[in-house]
């Protein structure tokens, strides 16, 4: 469970770290694109801020998918450590063998 809780920390990490900086990046592009006086290129600015807020749109979905994922996870595990528990161990005789020394 510790491993598995490591490894969803370190994904969704990630991908928050990921995401972050995306927001920098449009944030940083929004402030500029109102400094720029010619229309071209402020077109030119207002579509590259659009394919990093759908590339945002898109690393979000992946963080919801993989914190699903995670969750899913741990309670195919759970389950697993659960149905071990529930197990039941039974002896049987299956054979005799007798032996002699001489």
């Amino acid at each position: 469970m510790d491993k598995l809780e490591k490894w969803a920390d370190d994904l969704k990490s990630g991908l928050e770290y990921e995401l972050k900086e995306l927001d920098r990046d449009i944030k940083y592009l929004k402030t500029e694109s109102k400094k720029i006086l010619k229309l071209d290129e402020k077109l030119k600015a207002q579509k590259e801020i659009q394919e990093l807020e759908k590339k945002r749109n898109t690393k979000r979905r992946t963080l919801f998918e993989a914190q699903d994922e995670i969750d899913s996870r741990k309670e195919w595990l759970i389950t697993g450590v659960e149905a071990r528990l529930r197990q039941q161990i039974k002896m049987d005789k299956l054979f005799a063998i007798r032996w002699r020394v001489q």
